[in-house]
């Protein structure tokens, strides 16, 4: 997979990673606080729009670009992290439901069949303005699913913050049958790569650097 470069972006020395999150996912800081990596949370003002028409890897590239670029344009030092994911199953794309209402259509539609996650990346070293994009899939197969289980599903999770109205975390062993590919993509933070990434410009999550 081949990472876009916005900027030639050259190693730098291996000084201490001055991370900002541009996102308000509750996912995505917890799984840096169990990583006990330090960083600053700035929540983006962009707003994203799901054009179907767009390929989902450069859906989720724009949008986790965007967000990144929203939240950098109030800094002036720092790597900020942006990210976005989406479902994709058939031609459909699934993002966060609207209602409860939506989050039934988007599981009745989802069960039974194999559908794509796809989550993009971007980080932006706001001093130098040079960029990192790059995106991972992970194919998952859901089970069958009647409306109650649906329904019995929903009592256990707020579907309403998810992509596709449903979490792996949270009793995902009910709905999902396996999956191929990186598991905490699916939960919206693939760590690996983000580590791959961050490596590029001498930076680790394994420290902190």
């Amino acid at each position: 997979m081949t990472v876009l470069h916005f900027s030639q972006a050259s190693r730098v020395d291996n000084k201490r990673l001055d991370l900002v999150l541009a996102s308000a996912s509750p996912r995505r800081r917890e799984m840096l606080e169990m990583l006990r990596v330090p960083f600053r949370a700035v929540k983006s003002d962009y707003a994203e729009h799901n054009n179907a028409h767009s390929a989902p890897s450069a859906l989720v590239m724009q949008h986790a670009r965007q967000k990144a670029a929203a939240a950098g344009s109030r800094l002036r030092t720092g790597i900020v992290l942006g990210a976005d994911t989406l479902v994709y199953c058939g031609r459909a794309l699934f993002g966060k439901p609207a209602d409860m209402a939506d989050a039934h259509r988007m599981l009745r539609a989802l069960q039974g069949k194999n559908h794509f996650v796809y989550t993009g990346i971007a980080l932006l070293d706001v001093a130098r303005g040079q960029w990192l994009v790059d995106y991972v899939r992970t194919r998952v197969s859901m089970r069958a699913l009647t409306d109650a289980e649906i329904a019995r599903y929903f009592s256990l999770v707020n579907p309403l913050d998810k992509a596709g109205a449903y979490a792996i975390q949270e009793a995902g062993g009910l709905i999902i049958d396996r999956i191929d590919g990186c598991y905490y993509n699916v939960l919206g933070f693939p760590v690996a790569k983000v580590d791959d990434m961050l490596k590029e410009w001498g930076h680790t999550l394994f420290t902190g650097k």
